[in-house]
């Protein structure tokens, strides 16, 4: 047998070699399959099939030694200029090949795979006539650049890289947590993977562009500068759309870190707000769990006979009591003088809860910070079933030491009430502690059913319905539905029908009056909330929002600077005024304000959505926006995404302003001002304002309900008259505007929105008017200038 025919070919090429492989460059034939290598084509059944540059010149060495074995290393040299290269090249290439030529590894009829050795093309070649040769169709021309991007080796780099990623996303997300590393921390690494992934390119595109010099120094074909430069191109423009797509990636990973970070960041102590030494002032610091206790006992039932203890003290009116909101922010294990730094307290209490299947057992010991001296400790023993009791007793001893150490013989135990029946205390407990998180409305929903659980065993139990009635008004803030409205009238009208804990029960019948527009009835309510209780925080914060209602700004402010006094770590009173001046059209003065609320609470989403608003209308959007992004991280509530709308409405970005105030029509579907918000952004799109008449319509229907509510708030009735306008109720409209301008108007939103219907209505004249009383009240005349609605 003839064992030459199937040795390898080595480096020696004979004249005659080199002349048939050139010749082959004119097109050729394997088997039924013809090869264009000027074009870089296989032509397969009739089908154009484009190879890359490397993986044609790979065919043109094996169709030059057809069915003969040639060596790796010599298809090395030939395709890459180095016999040095990784063997995995020459693989991928043979691949590419197959999957062309429609060939299997397993059972081959094109290209046979000699392990170790090299390849054999199996089939014999033969030249092709001239006039076979074809201009490529616009498809083929397409399958070309495909075949150029899949033969190039940064896209092979790049598939690779992102498999990569994708797993080490996954182990991220299952061991980093493990590890306590945090979310911040786990964007970081993705950040700087991603970072590496342009580096990783660049460096293989120049080894690659060195290889492919190299290869173009030895190539016999004619048109290998051609199909180098057409690979460099396809490179070129791999390269920018990666970096470019990177670039995007890496700057919305680096927002949302610097979100994360600006929200997590720690107060310095530069940014601790100072607070002043109150005389005889007491703190109750977080009730805790014993650990000699037998069983675990919920957080809840742990906080709730602390809240309720400070609530009780309240009550006796005869020092002030830090109360526990005020605490916010001061860590668990601060010592005493930071805790008068803090808290200005005199006194402090704590406490340590046991529990056992029988019985609960309450130690609690109360010091002076100043000495560190214990002026007083007991300990309480009662069955498991007479929670109520304890907290009873707890109150009645403590009034007892107060009377004691501040030698005040007259302090008698207030009127305070709780319920007998451990159920209804219980679920009373659960849901204020879900009423103090607000966190989601389903946390609201949970609260109500507990409130009224408890009111169902106890239907006597006032302090429930005094829990229920606030509940109803704080959903009713946030869906403006009338049936909440209605239903925190019900059941602030049934604590009120005991004569237990008036004081509170009066000041949230204020709200609910404050609320509905009856202001006298309300300023009544606070005046004797605060006849019993002078220091209720509560009664003088809505006191100072009634006296803004009715424009006493300056009494109003006064109260609002007591409740911080009361109060000077409780980071709500700061909001409050922050708003107040706000409202007032005083922005950076509410900056000031807010910004010191957030140094107490980072985490409130009522917070954060005032600061954005404030940062708006001085024409900071960029702060306006970060502040409202922190607040959809957190809790993607209605107004929340309402805000960003408006955001990008003024903006002009009307389509991401229509996306954001859908979400938040879906977490509020009664609100009038988010239909009318959507109906706005609709009306801004051509093709789309028939839409906009349908939620203006929706819109009009919900603010006529809420006047049930309060028939004279002046901002609803403005309102109302803006859509009548959108709808094209213009005589209507313009009647009520002119009934709505015969009254004392101090708010620039009024004029802002009469100013809009003026101009539907064709009352240019007058609307211009409104424009200029709008921009005096403290309305940005940038946001006027920007507003589609108001004409240039």
């Amino acid at each position: 047998m003839n064992n030459r025919r199937h040795s390898d070919t080595g480096n020696d090429h004979t004249v005659a070699d080199m002349q048939h492989k050139n010749t082959l460059h004119a097109g050729f034939f394997i088997g039924d399959v013809q090869v264009l290598p000027d074009t870089g084509q296989l032509v397969v059944k009739g089908e154009h099939r484009h190879v890359s540059a490397n993986a044609m010149e790979l065919l043109l060495v094996l169709a030059a030694h057809a069915q003969q074995v040639v060596s790796q290393s010599v298809l090395l040299m030939a395709v890459t200029g180095s016999a040095e290269t990784s063997k995995d090249t020459l693989s991928h290439l043979v691949s590419e090949l197959r999957h062309a030529l429609g060939d299997q590894t397993a059972c081959p009829v094109y290209i046979q795979t000699f392990p170790r050795r090299g390849y054999r093309l199996m089939q014999p070649v033969t030249m092709q006539p001239l006039s076979l040769t074809s201009a490529p169709s616009e498809r083929v021309k397409w399958s070309w650049l495909y075949a150029l991007v899949k033969g190039s080796r940064l896209f092979r780099v790049s598939v690779a890289f992102l498999v990569a990623v994708w797993v080490f996303i996954q182990v991220m997300a299952i061991t980093f947590p493990l590890l306590h590393i945090t979310n911040r921390g786990m964007k970081l690494t993705l950040l700087i993977i991603i970072m590496l992934f342009p580096v990783i390119l660049v460096y293989t595109w120049l080894r690659d562009l060195k290889l492919q010099r190299a290869r173009l120094g030895i190539s016999e074909n004619p048109k290998a500068r051609q199909f180098w430069r057409r690979q460099l191109k396809v490179d070129i423009g791999f390269l920018v759309l990666s970096c470019f797509t990177v670039t995007v990636l890496g700057s919305s990973l680096k927002r949302a870190i610097d979100i994360e970070a600006d929200t997590i960041k720690p107060a310095t102590a530069s940014e601790v707000i100072d607070v002043p030494f109150l005389g005889n002032s007491v703190a109750v610091m977080p009730f805790r769990q014993d650990s000699s206790s037998e069983q675990k006992i919920d957080s809840y039932l742990i906080d709730g006979i602390r809240d309720e203890l400070l609530y009780s003290l309240t009550q006796l009116n005869a020092f002030p009591v830090i109360s526990a909101r005020a605490m916010q922010g001061v860590p668990d294990l601060a010592d005493n003088k930071l805790m008068i730094e803090r808290l200005g307290a005199e006194y402090l209490i704590e406490g340590k809860l046991q529990a056992s299947e029988q019985e609960l057992k309450l130690e609690v010991v109360m010091i002076q910070l100043s000495s560190g001296v214990r002026q007083w400790a007991s300990r309480i023993t009662v069955p498991r079933q007479q929670l109520p009791q304890l907290q009873q007793e707890l109150y009645r001893q403590l009034t007892s030491a107060f009377s004691l150490l501040l030698q005040n013989q007259s302090l008698q135990q207030a009127d305070y009430t709780l319920t007998s029946n451990f159920q209804a205390y219980d679920a009373y407990l659960r849901a204020n502690n879900l009423l103090q998180q607000i966190a989601d409305m389903q946390s609201l929903e949970q609260a109500e059913y507990l409130f009224l659980r408890a009111l169902e065993l106890d239907p006597r139990f006032a302090m429930a319905s005094a829990g229920l009635c606030k509940l109803h008004l704080e959903k009713y803030a946030i869906n403006r539905s009338v049936a909440e409205f209605e239903q925190a009238k019900q059941a602030c009208e049934h604590a009120a029908s005991f004569t237990a804990n008036q004081a509170p029960i009066s000041s949230v019948l204020g709200d609910l009056y404050r609320t509905r527009g009856e202001y006298d009835k309300a300023l009544g309510l606070y005046d004797s909330a605060l006849l019993l209780n002078p220091r209720l925080p509560d009664a003088i914060t809505g006191k100072a929002l009634l006296l803004a209602d009715l424009k006493q700004h300056d009494q109003a402010e006064q109260l609002f600077k007591d409740a911080i006094e009361l109060e000077p770590g409780y980071w709500q009173h700061y909001n409050n005024y922050g708003r107040f001046l706000y409202s007032s059209g005083r922005f950076s003065d509410a900056i000031r304000q807010l910004e010191r609320a957030a140094l107490i609470n980072r985490d409130s989403v009522d917070l954060q959505n005032t600061l954005g608003a404030s940062y708006f209308f001085i024409n900071d959007f960029a702060a306006a926006i970060r502040a409202w992004h922190k607040v959809v991280a957190k809790s993607p509530l209605s107004l929340a995404y309402s805000n960003l709308g408006t955001a990008y409405y003024f903006n002009g970005e009307f389509s991401e302003a229509e996306q954001m105030y859908r979400y938040a029509l879906r977490k509020s579907s009664d609100d009038y001002t988010i239909l009318t918000n959507l109906a706005d952004s609709l009306d801004a799109q051509a093709g789309k304002e028939q839409e906009a008449q349908q939620y203006y319509q929706q819109a009009l229907q919900q603010a006529l309900a809420n006047l049930a509510v309060n028939q004279d708030a002046r901002a609803l009735l403005s309102q109302i008259i803006r859509i009548r306008s959108e709808l094209g109720q213009c005589p209507q409209a313009l009647a009520d505007m002119q009934q709505l301008l015969n009254t004392t108007i101090d708010d620039f939103y009024i004029y802002y929105d009469l100013a809009i219907a003026s101009f539907n209505c064709a009352k240019p004249a007058a609307g211009t008017d409104l424009v200029t009383k709008a921009i005096a009240g403290g309305y940005a005349a940038a946001l006027i200038a920007a507003d589609p609605k108001i004409p240039e």
